[in-house]
Parts: structure tokens; sequence; C-alpha cells
């Protein structure tokens, strides 16, 4: 299969807050969700920062991103989304830097945590990358990239199919089996690792 763009975009992710849960006092809760954004107007300025971010429209996601940081420092989202306009860009380090500060707002956003597995294996620290995407999985159950980003990192570079099989399985599943390609190369490993 190779790594290739595709995988790279299946590993960026763009968080929506507007249906986090929260506790009674507005902190993060168990599951590792982030207090949610509450008034409209933040709504709809956030989720037009994903469009931007969507659109590689970096400069005015990154100004929206950066705003939420001052505003509503307690978000670990916009740090994480910073984080990927830097994955973007082919800033690795400054990704990372932005991933770890999201990630102690909230240590348990998946989201983040997906992104930190990816940035260790763009490092070659792979194990890392393992152990970060199954924490991932843990915080959120069905968060379909973390089992696909799995999937790939099992096939690709630690060469346990059955693992991977699981995890593309996993995936298709949670995806509706709306992605040919995946199930494409999920049959075909499936055949090669019967014999």
């Amino acid at each position: 299969m190779g790594i290739s763009m595709r995988y790279i975009n299946f590993i960026i992710i763009l968080f929506l807050l507007s249906s986090c849960a929260t506790t009674d006092n507005g902190t993060t809760t168990s599951s590792g969700y982030e207090p949610s954004i509450q008034s409209p107007d933040e709504i709809i300025r956030y989720k037009k920062g994903l469009v931007f971010l969507n659109n590689n429209e970096l400069e005015e996601a990154r100004n929206i991103f950066l705003d939420f940081n001052k505003t509503r420092p307690e978000l670990a989202g916009p740090y994480a989304n910073l984080a990927v306009i830097k994955i973007k860009e082919n800033d690795y380090d400054s990704a990372f830097e932005l991933v770890n500060l999201s990630l102690r707002k909230n240590p348990q956003l998946p989201q983040a945590l997906n992104l930190l597995a990816f940035l260790e294996e763009k490092k070659g620290n792979i194990k890392s990358a393992e152990i970060n995407y199954l924490k991932a999985i843990e915080h959120k159950e069905d968060y379909a990239l973390a089992h696909y980003n799995l999937a790939l990192l099992y096939d690709i570079y630690m060469q346990d199919i059955n693992k991977a099989i699981l995890h593309y399985e996993r995936y298709m599943q949670l995806t509706g089996y709306k992605d040919k390609k995946t199930a494409d190369w999920l049959e075909q490993i499936k055949s090669q690792n019967k014999g």
C-alpha cells in the first residue's frame, strides 16, 4: 500500500467542539472530551476556522484558532488544530510542541493523541506511535481515523497483518464501508494472509 498523501490526509483531523460533553462546572469529562463551546457566535467562528483549515486557507484558520487560544485558553482543540496547520506546512517540530500543549490542556483528547501518534511515527518512534493510537482508541472507541492509522502502522511498519486486519475492519464498520480503496486492500491482505 505504501505511505502516500492519502495516508497523511487520513491522519490529519478536525475538531468540532460544539457536541462535546461537559460537567456542571465546565471542566473536561472523563471521556476525554473538551468543555463545549456554548455561544452560537463562537460555534460559527470555530466552524469557519475548520472550513478554512479544510480548504487549506491556513492563514485564515490560524488567525481564528489563535484568537480562541486567547479567548478560551482552557480549550485543547484550537492548539491541536494549529498543530494540523503546522503539519500541513511540514513544520513537524512546531506541530509536536502544539500537540503537547493541547495534551497538557486535555491529556485524554483522542484527536490530539492521534496527532501525537502520527508525529511520533514521522520521527520513527513506531512503538510510541502505537501506544498513542491505542490511547486515542481507548478514549474514543469509535474513532475511525485512529483505527485506520493504527491499521496502517501495523500493516506498513510492524508487519502484524492480523492486527492490521482487525483495525482496518473496525475502520470500515465505523465509516459504513464507504472507502472502496481500503476495502479492496483489506480483501487483498486477508487473502494473502490465508496462505
